[in-house]
């Protein structure tokens, strides 16, 4: 049983926890994982939690040494007095010290023991709390590695030890991580998931040990472990698990009512865990294939390469590399369009601004932070500076649309698994007050500020066809057919990130302003 001394400093760190997370609610969750950019400065915060720690162990290593220095010298002084006892206290100078060592130094050592060591260490990271990961942005963290597990075909194991999508990092996960992963997916009722990560924590436990304080034993992780085989509804394997943590502890109380409860279920054919669905086995959809890259190459030989030097006056005298990707619907693929300065300036222009991401909602009529869309924007406006002008008038030379009336530049940075879900870009018309003044998104320009290590291609499922970030090129597709009517083609997504720092520039071109430069036609009988 835990000792009651800690019980009070237990309720009032949770006390503080509560606060704590009304108070962000009430400011808004920052979502740490959604941005690479937005979690940099968690590496300064730990950085100051680890000078932070270290001043504590300073401390504590003064208190030891003035500790160690005492013993020395009370020692050597007992036992010159104990070797000869009554000569020692026949002396009326050492009686007198010995009384008085007796009655008044040893509580004053009491009181030297009973101080504490880190009050202003504790302090400090009850101050940084409020700037520390919530259990929401654990949760968001937790989703979207198994996202990338789901969606690349990834094993755990093998994500475990580092090796992700075929390809092995300097890096791996502990049972702590592991552990997480599988504890909270249980939590999500996503028990096949969670049962592949505990299991791999009972493995790495096999081999590795953990210290205090952040130890946790082994029949704790075999006793989750077997709770989630039994929502998986595979009780003999359960009760396997059971009868392997009872070789270490075979009086535990609370594995032998485990193995008792398994047993009467086994002879009884009952489980009180409701029915879980079998997953049957099926190949990658659409979406999965074109974020692996398993696309096949078109072969339509009306696509091709140019120097494209007819869309504006000004590409006359500065042509721009084109690749047409496909023509129903309409996609282009510009190469070599921002300089790296430009991406720079336009990064270090967006990462002080970053905010989570929304997505406009019809049945609410506004825009909401959404799961399905997990990344960090900042907006500018067309004249916000000579960059913005001057990339303005690029989307114009590009497309050659009259930009006014259409949307602010959208700068974008994706984080841990960041992806945007399948999606269409156009409102149509059942949005009446989004198109009202405007009219729809005719088309979409995406610029890639970064190259991403692996992962985070945009993929248009209906088509097939997948374009993968290279710095500095630009993609664009209409999203209305030529007589104004939507383009169910244009179905797209943003592909989980597995490994860099995604970062993209888009612009949602409106339909009103292209009257002459896009004129509806009427649709083919």
């Amino acid at each position: 049983m835990r000792s009651s001394k800690w019980l009070l400093p237990v309720r009032v760190l949770l006390t503080y926890q509560v606060l704590l997370l009304l108070l962000r609610q009430a400011k808004g969750e920052e979502s740490h994982c959604t941005s690479v950019a937005g979690m940099v400065k968690l590496l300064d915060l730990e950085a100051q939690l680890i000078d932070n720690l270290e001043d504590y162990a300073v401390e504590l290593e003064k208190k030891l040494q003035t500790v160690r220095r005492s013993i020395t010298s009370l020692r050597l002084e007992n036992d010159k007095a104990r070797g000869s006892t009554e000569d020692y206290l026949s002396n009326p100078l050492n009686s007198f010290s010995l009384i008085r060592r007796m009655n008044r130094d040893w509580i004053i050592w009491q009181l030297y023991l009973d101080d504490p060591v880190g009050l202003s260490q504790v302090e400090r990271i009850q101050e940084l709390r409020e700037h520390m990961p919530t259990h929401t942005d654990v949760e968001e963290a937790v989703t979207a590695l198994d996202r990338i597990q789901s969606t690349y075909g990834l094993k755990v194991p093998e994500i475990a030890h580092g090796l992700l999508n075929g390809k092995h990092y300097n890096v791996s996960l502990t049972v702590l991580d592991t552990y997480a992963m599988g504890q909270i997916l249980f939590d999500q009722k996503n028990y096949m998931a969670a049962a592949s990560w505990i299991y791999q924590s009972v493995v790495l436990m096999e081999a590795f040990s953990l210290a205090a304080p952040l130890e946790i034993s082994k029949n704790e992780v075999r006793m989750v472990y077997a709770e989630t085989l039994l929502k998986l509804n595979q009780l003999a394997d359960a009760l396997k698990v059971v009868n392997i943590a009872l070789t270490d502890n075979p009086q535990d109380i609370k594995l032998l009512l485990k193995k008792s409860e398994i047993e009467t279920m086994i002879r009884t054919g009952t489980n009180n865990a409701p029915p879980v669905k079998a997953q049957a086995t099926v190949g990658p959809t659409a979406y999965q294939m074109g974020c692996r890259g398993q696309f096949p190459p078109s072969a339509d030989s009306k696509l091709y390469c140019l120097y494209n030097r007819t869309t504006s006056p000004f590409l006359i005298l500065a042509p721009l590399k084109m690749e047409l990707v496909g023509l129903d619907p309409y996609m282009v693929l510009y190469h070599d369009v921002l300089s790296p300065k430009e991406i720079t300036e336009l990064q270090g222009m967006a990462t002080p601004g970053l905010k989570r991401a929304t997505v406009y909602q019809a049945s609410s009529g506004r825009n909401e932070v959404v799961k399905t869309r997990t990344s960090k924007v900042a907006w500018f406006p067309d004249g916000y500076n000579p960059l913005t002008v001057r990339l303005n008038a690029r989307i114009s030379d590009m497309t050659g649309f009259n930009l006014y009336g259409s949307e602010m530049l959208q700068l974008m940075n994706y984080g841990l698994g960041g992806h945007y879900d399948q999606h269409y870009d156009f409102f149509n018309k059942t949005n009446s007050n989004m198109t009202a003044m405007s009219g729809d998104r005719i088309a979409t320009v995406l610029f890639y500020l970064t190259d991403v290590e692996q992962g985070g291609a945009t993929v248009f499922p209906n088509i097939r066809k997948a374009v993968f970030p290279q710095r500095g090129s630009v993609v664009m597709w209409y999203n209305l057919r030529d007589n104004g009517q939507i383009d169910t083609q244009t179905l797209h997504a943003a592909c989980p990130v597995i490994v860099g720092s995604k970062w993209v520039c888009n612009k949602w071109i409106r339909e009103r302003e292209q009257i002459f430069s896009r004129p509806c036609l009427k649709k083919r009988m």
